[in-house]
């Protein structure tokens, strides 16, 4: 792969099973790496040695947030722009790894926070390490399953503070 570029575009599916309801906003997450200019928008973070660049066929803030709201309307819930409720957040970590021989590695981290008109906003962060095997057809499936797994336990844990 070196010196390649390649452009992956997600076919992003919900399938989390937890049940809400109500009306949400969910504004653009911001991607802390491209906000730093480590990477471009799009750009997915890889290791400094590779000499190959991922990139999403949408910045990765926009791919986040459409998954967000594709899994909260699979809840239940209704994405209203007005709504008096708003999440937000960070990728702080959309890193992908294939330089190791054997396997390939995504990590994502997120921070996510929840307002609510007159309620003390709720903060949550996420975490996901997950390998695969070194194929590219890898990549995609290792960048939704890190995304859905961030979204599935941010949802059980907002409902959880009731802050959903």
């Amino acid at each position: 792969m070196a010196g390649c570029l390649r452009v992956l575009s997600l076919d992003y599916h919900a399938s989390n099973s937890v049940k809400g309801q109500g009306a949400v906003h969910v504004a653009l997450f911001r991607y802390q790496a491209a906000d730093e200019q480590r990477v471009r928008p799009h750009e997915v973070e890889n290791p400094p040695r590779s000499e190959a660049k991922l990139f999403l066929s949408e910045p990765i803030g926009v791919v986040f947030s459409q998954a967000l709201q594709s899994e909260l309307v699979r809840s239940g819930y209704v994405i209203q722009e007005s709504s008096l409720r708003t999440i937000s957040g960070v990728i702080a970590r959309f890193y992908l790894d294939w330089t190791k021989e054997m396997e390939r590695t995504f990590e994502l981290e997120v921070t996510y926070e929840v307002q609510s008109n007159g309620r003390q906003p709720f903060s949550w962060s996420c975490s996901f390490v997950k390998s695969g095997t070194n194929m590219l057809a890898e990549d995609a499936i290792l960048i939704k399953a890190g995304i859905a797994d961030c979204i599935a336990r941010f949802l059980l844990a907002a409902q959880e503070a009731q802050a959903l």
